[in-house]
């Protein structure tokens, strides 16, 4: 989908065209994303909360227990793919909010990660 705009070029309007863009984070479409290497998914607030609750340097480790619930083990699954999803990364759209609210999360849940934007 895109749109005409207007620019002053010296005098000379031109038309230009926009082009809007599906991010892949929030799935709006929006003018000038970026095309690039993204994570498959930025964190989740709530992901990061039941990783607290699992202890956020080895929550993995529970993985191997045996005295768990089934509930308990899906919610493991589950933070395995999150997991997973954060750590993938391939080429994708990215809108300018979804990059400012992924440094902001990533500052909030790994400040040591030096990821800088």
């Amino acid at each position: 989908m895109s749109n005409i705009s207007p620019i002053n070029n010296g005098g000379t309007n031109i038309l230009e065209m926009k082009t809007l863009e599906k991010c892949h984070h929030c799935g709006e479409e929006k003018e000038d994303c970026y095309h690039g290497y993204i994570a498959m998914t930025i964190p989740i607030p709530e992901a990061e909360a039941k990783i607290e609750k699992w202890g956020r340097k080895d929550w993995w480790k529970n993985l191997e227990r045996e005295d768990l619930t089934e509930e308990e083990m899906k919610e493991l699954d589950g933070l395995c793919t999150y997991d997973q999803l954060l750590s993938t990364v391939g080429r994708g759209v990215q809108c300018e909010e979804c990059g400012i609210k992924e440094a902001e999360l990533y500052e909030k849940y790994y400040p040591n990660t030096n990821l800088k934007i």
